[in-house]
């Protein structure tokens, strides 16, 4: 099989033609990785700058639950509803026990 030098120049030309396209779609993706990788880092940040957000709000949550806790034990106590009524009693009871108490010991 012979072929003529101008057919060896033409496919030479041609193959030297795909490694320069192929150089410049590699050097795209090396490129586009890069880019990526700063993508990456910048979403890393977010996500820990949400989580510190997330605890923060998270312990909100917990101190307004403790609050609600203590404004409805006040107001239970303090109120006019039934469950005001019902800790008076209750406190009245126990005041009742503990002077009964006192009284048997004073007894002894």
């Amino acid at each position: 099989m012979y072929f003529c030098k101008e057919s060896w120049i033409t496919i030479a030309v041609g193959k030297m033609e795909e490694l320069i396209l192929l150089r410049s779609k590699v050097r795209d993706l090396i490129n586009a990785y890069a880019g990526l990788g700063e993508e990456l880092d910048k979403v890393r940040q977010e996500k820990e700058k949400l989580a510190v957000e997330l605890k923060r709000r998270e312990k909100e949550i917990d101190d307004l639950k403790k609050e609600v806790n203590k404004v409805e034990l006040s107001g239970a106590i303090l109120g006019d509803g039934e469950k005001s009524r019902e800790a008076k009693k209750r406190i009245n009871d126990l005041v009742r026990e503990i002077d009964n108490c006192i009284a048997l010991l004073n007894n002894i």
